[in-house]
């Protein structure tokens, strides 16, 4: 067995996300502003809030995003977007199959999936 410990480069992302799930203010990072630290705390905790807040949750079927989404979940590749670069569409589908897989990759790291 090793002694040595693991680097998550997602640390503050996923504790700022695990905070807003919880139900904390912006103004509870714990990071000393102006760091990278306070950062990447915000940016989880406004991933995690725009979540929360989105009028339209992406897997129901409903939404521009969520045909990229729901491939992102049936394990579809980015390569597989099935729209013409350049378009709407096109990216429209690369932003759900990119938040799909995000969700996946954090709750990996949380140990949620």
């Amino acid at each position: 067995m090793s002694d040595a410990t693991t680097f998550n480069p997602h640390k503050e992302e996923d504790e700022g996300y695990l905070a807003a799930e919880a139900g904390q203010g912006l103004g509870n990072n714990p990071y000393p502003s102006g760091t990278l630290r306070y950062d990447d705390w915000r940016r989880g905790w406004r991933i995690r809030n725009e979540e929360i807040r989105r009028p339209i949750k992406l897997g129901d079927g409903h939404g521009q995003d969520d045909e990229g989404y729901l491939a992102a979940a049936a394990g579809k590749t980015l390569s597989d977007n099935p729209h013409p670069s350049g378009t709407l569409r096109y990216d429209d589908w690369r932003r759900g199959w990119c938040t799909q897989t995000a969700l996946t990759q954090r709750a990996l790291r949380l140990h949620k999936g």
